[in-house]
């Protein structure tokens, strides 16, 4: 009977100190399984990268654009330099080696803020030599400008983080069918733990079962119809029913990205 108690006396204390919790605190960025997600076989999602520290720990995700450019997101590369990351590509078992590249640039949207619901997280990174097509290591597509996804359809995401909220990594690229959120939606229940969410943005989840991205995923690829149309950015925790967890819209940037990544 105590439990109770307590436990209603911690909601209330937490309902009326929410105007003074910060963002970081109450919404996580995804840095580093998917949950309740599928193996990936070799090749079958050619153009995930693994962005890894010098000493080979995974951190985030992204996706190979072209022969020098990886896209990812820019929280994920905040405060690094080049020389912190290396990008491995060619694999679906972090213990097994891949093609690695070392990084010459990164380029992150120059309006990117961490302290606005994460705004204009989007970053490219330019390497020193090229990616070399083959059967495991292949470019992402890109949608046209502005090109509308609509709510309801069906999308993959796919990464190396966390199998669960606390739960441990996952050393095998994992993927999971997850939905396009309604807007309007996503902006009312964000709005309700002071958030924004952006036309720049996009959610995506499964209102049914907990299933999508968690921790590590960050940068990686949401694809609809073999068209890159998010980057992992931030949620309110893994992969929940009733808060999506909100993406990057790569149609916002196509722009952008023609401009940057030549």
């Amino acid at each position: 009977m105590w439990l109770l108690s307590f436990k209603m006396l911690f909601v209330v204390l937490s309902l009326l100190s929410i105007t003074s919790i910060s963002q970081s605190a109450v919404v996580q960025q995804y840095e580093s399984r998917i949950v309740n997600g599928e193996d990936v076989a070799l090749g079958e999602i050619s153009y995930q990268v693994s962005l890894q520290t010098q000493t080979s720990f995974h951190f985030c995700g992204g996706s190979i654009l072209n022969e020098y450019y990886v896209i990812t997101a820019a929280h994920c590369v905040d405060n690094r330099i080049p020389a912190d990351i290396i990008i491995v590509v060619g694999i679906v078992n972090l213990n097994r080696s891949g093609v690695k590249r070392a990084i010459k640039e990164i380029i992150s949207h120059k309006e990117y803020d961490p302290n606005n619901s994460w705004l204009n997280d989007i970053a490219l990174i330019k390497v020193y030599s090229p990616f070399k097509p083959s059967r495991n290591i292949g470019f992402v597509n890109l949608p046209k400008q502005d090109e509308a996804v609509q709510p309801g359809t069906a999308a993959r995401v796919s990464g190396f983080g966390r199998i669960s909220q606390d739960g441990p990594n996952s050393k095998i690229l994992q993927k999971a069918i997850i939905y396009i959120a309604d807007q309007e939606y996503c902006k009312n229940m964000y709005t309700n733990i002071q958030y924004n969410i952006y036309d720049t943005q996009i959610c995506a989840n499964n209102p049914n079962i907990s299933r999508g991205s968690c921790k590590g995923d960050s940068g990686g690829p949401l694809i609809v119809n073999g068209k890159l149309v998010g980057l992992v950015s931030w949620a309110k925790a893994c992969s929940l029913t009733d808060y999506p967890t909100v993406y990057t819209r790569i149609p916002s940037y196509i722009d952008w990205i023609e401009k940057n990544a030549v």
